[in-house]
This record gives C-alpha cells, sequence and structure tokens, in this order.
C-alpha cells in the first residue's frame, strides 16, 4: 500500500528507531513530544509494527525486539539502524537537486541550507556545481504572501484545470508554496465551503480586499496536497506495469500485484478529473470502478465523438 499518510508514517519510524538505539532506550513521553505524534498511543502503534519487521529469514532471531516498559522503550535486534546509512550517488545527487530546489524557491526553512552546505562537502564542489535549478516565481507570489500575512481576503479569477472554465472566489490564504515545478496557494475556498489548493499561474485575476479573517491552526500537512472529503468521488482501477508512474505522481492507495500491475484507488473532488486521467491512460488501465467517474468518462468519449463527428 502507498500514499503520503504510509510515507511520512514510515520516515517517522526509521527516524525514532535509530534515536532509541543511539540513546540506549527512550521516554516515551519524549518520543511522543519529538517526533511530533498525537499522543502515545500513536507511537506504540508505530511500534508494534516494528515487532513484524526485520531481515530475510525472518525467524525469531531476525525480527526486531522492541521492549515497552511503562514509561521507556528499548529497541534490540537492530544494530544495522545504529549506523548511518551511506548514500548511493544517484540518491545523494537527488537530495542535492531536491534540495537547491527547494532553497531557490524561497520557502525552506533556515536548516536546509545548512544541510545543502554538507551534502556538497560529501559529494565534491565540482559534482555539485552541476546541478543547479532556477525557480521562477510568479509576480502574484509576493502579492498572495502579503495578504496571508496581512489575514486579509482575496478576491482571485480562476481557471479550472480540469474544467477549462472561469469561477471568481474569495478565499483566505493560508500558504503559497512551491512544489512539483508549480507555486500553489492554499487556502479556505468560500465559494466550495472547504479547503482547496489553486495553481498560482491559473490565477488570472487577484485582489485583496480589506475584510479579514482568522488563520486556523494548521497541521504539518496542511501545504500543497489533495485531502478527500465526505463528499468526493471515488474510483479504482488497475494499470499496467509502464503506467505506475500513476501512483507516484497522485495521491493515491495503491497494491502492487504479483505481474506487476498496480490497482490504484483515488478520491477526487470532480469526477472529470479522473474521468480524463483514465482516458489518458487508453489500454493501459483496466477493472474500473466508480459509478460517477464511469458515468463521467462515457460523458467525456461522448462529447469528444461528437465535436470529431462534427470536424469530418
Amino acid at each position: 500500500m502507498s500514499s503520503a499518510r504510509t510515507a511520512r508514517r514510515l520516515a517517522r519510524i526509521l527516524s525514532v528507531l535509530p534515536f532509541i538505539i543511539e540513546n540506549d532506550g527512550a521516554q516515551i513521553a519524549e518520543l511522543v513530544d519529538r517526533f511530533d505524534y498525537k499522543d502515545q498511543s500513536e507511537l506504540v502503534k508505530d511500534l508494534h509494527l516494528v515487532f513484524v519487521t526485520g531481515l530475510p529469514g525472518y525467524g525469531p532471531g531476525d525480527l526486531i525486539d522492541v521492549d515497552i516498559f511503562e514509561d521507556e522503550v528499548f529497541v534490540d535486534a537492530a544494530d544495522y539502524f545504529s549506523r548511518p546509512l551511506r548514500l548511493t550517488p544517484p540518491e545523494a545527487l537527488g537530495l542535492l537537486a531536491a534540495g537547491t530546489t527547494l532553497l531557490a524557491s524561497d520557502q525552506a526553512p533556515d536548516h536546509l541550507a545548512s544541510a545543502v552546505d554538507k551534502l556538497v562537502g560529501l559529494i565534491g564542489e565540482d559534482t555539485a556545481r552541476a546541478v543547479s535549478f532556477d525557480v521562477p516565481t510568479p509576480e502574484l507570489v509576493p502579492v498572495l504572501r502579503a495578504a496571508i500575512e496581512n489575514r486579509h481576503v482575496v478576491r482571485i479569477g480562476y481557471v479550472g484545470i480540469a474544467t477549462n472554465e472561469r469561477t471568481q472566489r474569495d478565499v483566505e490564504g493560508w500558504a503559497v508554496s512551491f512544489s512539483r515545478g508549480n507555486w500553489y496557494l492554499t487556502g479556505y475556498c468560500r465559494l466550495a465551503r472547504a479547503r482547496r489548493v489553486f495553481r498560482v499561474d491559473r490565477i488570472d485575476a487577484c485582489e485583496e480586499l480589506d475584510e479579514t479573517f482568522v488563520l486556523p491552526s494548521l497541521r504539518g500537512d496542511d501545504g500543497v496536497g489533495y485531502r478527500p472529503s465526505e463528499d468526493d468521488a471515488s474510483v479504482s482501477f488497475t494499470v499496467e506495469p509502464s503506467a505506475g508512474w500513476v501512483a507516484e505522481y497522485y495521491p493515491v492507495e495503491s497494491e502492487i500485484g504479483a505481474d506487476g500491475s498496480v490497482r490504484i484507488t483515488m478520491s477526487v473532488s470532480d469526477p472529470l478529473t479522473a474521468a480524463r486521467l483514465l482516458l489518458q491512460l487508453g489500454d493501459l488501465v483496466s477493472d474500473v470502478e466508480g459509478d460517477e467517474v464511469l458515468t463521467e468518462r462515457d460523458a467525456l468519449v461522448g462529447r469528444i465523438r461528437t465535436t470529431y463527428a462534427r470536424t469530418e
């Protein structure tokens, strides 16, 4: 199973284990605070997952041993976590590229520059100079950031990606961020009455209003990213191995089959978005389940056929 939430959970577990091992045990309260767990039960849930993992062989002597004594945790049979892992050259360059890109986006945390400098020292100045990224900043970015700083509502003209239709929206901005080559505005959309993410290059008009709002208490994942709601449409489908990129590019749940195919489940606020993806995948997709998306896909196919018939 693959998702952004699963990736975050795995990353946290891989940070918790070395800390416990290096300190010959740790206080539960300290782990909850240091690694930003909601409560003790969430931490214990991760530790229970560690119980059933280990090196191939998976016998009693191969599995990681986690002992929880009242308010302390100890980890044994996992010495390989006590040694720093060595990056392969592609991994090092990938990290350097990601770090350099984030620094160029003007939204990097203060400590990232220091981390990039250390990475450059490891791979060498000559190699590092070969990695260069220029992230252009649209004129609207500082305007939107100023509105958020002032806690002012912005009125934007937005052209939807799925429908290409223009709407006017009043948005209470939360953050402006850069991800995967694009800038995004995240905030509460009064038209949709829900959290929404807007691509800045799709905003063709922007006015900062005098009306103010109260910025909510945001969680760590309240930046760019889609989170399903109860009103969203859901669709499941299987793609051939060559289309496995879908599971990495979109926020979906996925499971790899024995033949390399990938079973994908995704939620979308607009069924047309998933319908367009299914048509794009063509013969690479099969076993589609999801009435709303299938209905939208069939309607889209009908519109395309009508359009082509008119041009003949």
